[in-house]
C-alpha cells in the first residue's frame, strides 16, 4: 500500500461558499476531499479538535471520526483511519 500524502487546506479556500473559521481544514488525497479537521472548542488552555473522514470513506460498524486534544493528534487519528480505509479497499 503506498502511503498517502494527505493535504489540509483550509475550509475558506476549499470550499465554494459560506465563512469558515481559521482553524477549519479540509484534508485531501491528492484532488479528492476525503475528511474534515476542526476545532471544536478552545477553553481555559485545552482545545478539543474534531476529525472525520467523509461518508464515502467510512467503513461499515468502524468509527471514523472522534475528538482529540490537539491538531496533531487529531491528524496523526486521521491518517490511521483513512490507510486502514484504502488497506481495506486494495485487499478485496
Amino acid at each position: 500500500m503506498s502511503d498517502p500524502t494527505l493535504i489540509l487546506r483550509h475550509a475558506n479556500g476549499s470550499r465554494i461558499s459560506g465563512y469558515w473559521q481559521d482553524d477549519d481544514y479540509d484534508v485531501f488525497d491528492g484532488g479528492r476531499c476525503v475528511g474534515r479537521i476542526y476545532l471544536v472548542d478552545r477553553y481555559g488552555g485545552n482545545e478539543t479538535w474534531f476529525w472525520g473522514l467523509t461518508f464515502e470513506y467510512q467503513r461499515p460498524a468502524r468509527k471514523s471520526y472522534e475528538s482529540t486534544g490537539s491538531l496533531e493528534e487529531a491528524k496523526a487519528a486521521f491518517r490511521v483511519e483513512y490507510e486502514a480505509w484504502k488497506g481495506t479497499r486494495n485487499s478485496g
